[in-house]
């Protein structure tokens, strides 16, 4: 759970994984942390970013995707990292 969350309180982790439940299905979520800018959608610091290895790969310790959520209006984000693998 530590290396899962870093900056995150426990309530945090809670509300990102609650916020991003639809996109992460077959996902493998490696860690996330809160960051310093602002949400694209609301403006507040509370927009965190995830690392998440899609669960179909045959390497589990390449990260293939970012989600992005932010904690205060649920906005929510998910994109795919271009690998070796996808090309």
């Amino acid at each position: 759970m530590e290396d899962f969350r870093h900056n995150l309180t426990p309530v945090e982790v809670k509300k990102f994984l609650k916020n991003t439940e639809n996109l992460t299905e077959n996902l493998l979520i490696r860690y996330c942390l809160k960051m310093a800018i602002p949400c694209p959608q609301c403006g507040a610091y509370g927009l965190c970013q995830g690392g998440a290895v899609s669960l179909l790969s045959s390497r589990m310790d390449k990260i293939t995707h970012e989600i992005s959520s932010c904690l205060q209006c649920g906005y929510k984000d998910l994109s795919t990292l271009l690998t070796i693998e996808s090309m």
